[in-house]
């Protein structure tokens, strides 16, 4: 993990800087100044309208009384997009530009919660589409894992336990 901090925070803006340096002198200065900037503009542009889209989608969502899973990843993955296309740079506006790509975000962003989860010791899982074949006609499936904590010698007929707690009734 220090490594992945390391080369944020001092890798990538040497690529950038790198780069910088190689277009500059390949276009001039200002050619590369006002690259950077079209880039972001852009990205702002891609933002507004895209982010548009996903908010409509969780709105309707959200109306039929359903969770917008799907639009919070997708609004996850424009908002990372645009934070990349404001930072100057070329690399890190590749990245942005490909974050903007629906199905490449989706894959992108499921990764970057995968490894999240990996790091947290838990398990996240990330379902598209939906079926509506069920058979209780509930769309919403929750998976989880629990422990019973509940004690061995609780005594329905008097509802103690051994250290004569009361517990609540069911």
């Amino acid at each position: 993990m220090a490594l992945i901090i390391l080369f944020i925070l001092i890798g990538i803006p040497a690529i950038e800087i790198y780069v910088f340096a190689e277009v500059g002198g390949i276009i001039g200065g200002w050619a590369t100044v006002g690259l950077t900037l079209l880039t972001a503009s852009l990205g702002a542009i891609m933002f507004r309208s895209q982010g548009t889209a996903v908010l409509q989608r969780a709105q309707e969502q959200l109306q039929r009384e359903e969770t917008p899973l799907a639009e919070i990843i997708d609004g996850v993955g424009l908002l990372l997009a645009a934070a990349f296309l404001f930072l100057p740079g070329f690399v890190t506006d590749i990245a942005g530009f490909l974050l903007f790509i629906p199905p490449l975000r989706i894959v992108l962003i499921g990764m970057l919660f995968q490894g999240a989860a990996r790091a947290a010791h838990s398990h996240v899982w990330i379902v598209r589409g939906r079926s509506d074949k069920t058979s209780s006609g509930s769309r919403t499936v929750i998976d989880a894992e629990f422990e019973d904590l509940t004690d061995t010698d609780y005594k329905p007929e008097t509802g103690a336990d051994k250290t004569d707690r009361k517990l609540p009734p069911r």
